[in-house]
This record gives C-alpha cells, sequence and structure tokens, in this order.
C-alpha cells in the first residue's frame, strides 16, 4: 500500500495492525456518524409527521369552525327572515283592522247623517211636533203658543 492509499505512513511489510486499527477506529466513527445521521433523520421524521398531524388537526378545526359559522350565519338569516315575516304579517294586520275601522267610521257617519236628515225633517214639522209633543206638559201654566188651545 502506498502512502496516500493508506492516508499516512506506509507500515512495515508485515506490519498491517496500525493501519487496520485505525480503519477500524475510522469505520467506527462513520458508523457513528451514520447512526447520528439516521437517528437525526428519525427525529426529522417525526417532527415532520407532528406537523402533519397537527395541520391536519387544524385543518379539521378550521374546518369546522367554518362549519359552525356558516352553521350560525344560516341560522341567523332564517331567524331574521321569520322576523321580518312576522313584522310583515303584523303590518299587514294593522293596516286591515285600520282599513275595516275605516270602513267602518265611513258607514257610522253616512248612518249619522241619514238619520239626522230623517231627524230633522220628522222632527221639524208642525204635525209631528203637536202629534207627539203637544202630550207632554212640562207645566201646566205654562204652555206654547204653538201648542195652545183658544180659550173661547
Amino acid at each position: 500500500m502506498t502512502e496516500i492509499q493508506s492516508g499516512g505512513s506506509v507500515a512495515a511489510g508485515d506490519d498491517l495492525r496500525p493501519t487496520v486499527e485505525r480503519h477500524t477506529q475510522d469505520i467506527a466513527e462513520l458508523r457513528q456518524d451514520v447512526g447520528d445521521i439516521k437517528r437525526s433523520q428519525n427525529a426529522l421524521r417525526d417532527e415532520v409527521i407532528g406537523m402533519r398531524a397537527e395541520g391536519k388537526q387544524w385543518r379539521a378545526s378550521s374546518d369546522q369552525q367554518a362549519e359552525t359559522l356558516r352553521t350560525s350565519i344560516a341560522s341567523l338569516t332564517r331567524e331574521i327572515a321569520v322576523r321580518n315575516g312576522v313584522d310583515q304579517e303584523r303590518n299587514r294586520q294593522s293596516q286591515e283592522r285600520t282599513q275595516a275601522l275605516k270602513r267602518l267610521s265611513i258607514w257610522v257617519g253616512i248612518m249619522t247623517g241619514i238619520l239626522g236628515l230623517i231627524g230633522t225633517t220628522l222632527f221639524s214639522s208642525q204635525t209631528f211636533d203637536t202629534a207627539f209633543w203637544g202630550h207632554f206638559r212640562t207645566h201646566p201654566k205654562i204652555e206654547a203658543q204653538i201648542n195652545a188651545t183658544p180659550n173661547h
């Protein structure tokens, strides 16, 4: 073996033990380095697996929160629609009552006007007045000139 091949001094012809021993030590160090690298790779792999699991968990949690939010929004939308529907129905009923009261007040006004006309026509008549009110005497000595009978 040459000096370049052994990485140092050339051993004596028959004595290769120090070279083998050095190579054995180098191989042991290489094995230790490879073991360290494997352990480091395993640790990295475990860390990546953990990060993936955390990412999946975060994504599932995020999806669940988004679904909860969508459900809440949909529920709120339905509640607002129902409340608007109730308000619209209440407004419609109020308008119907207002219209009914308007119709009733118009009808009462017309009837009052008609009865007033009939009453003024009947009660202003001299014949009716004499026929109806003439039988009632408020005071025996005081008599209206209209209802008075001649004293002959």
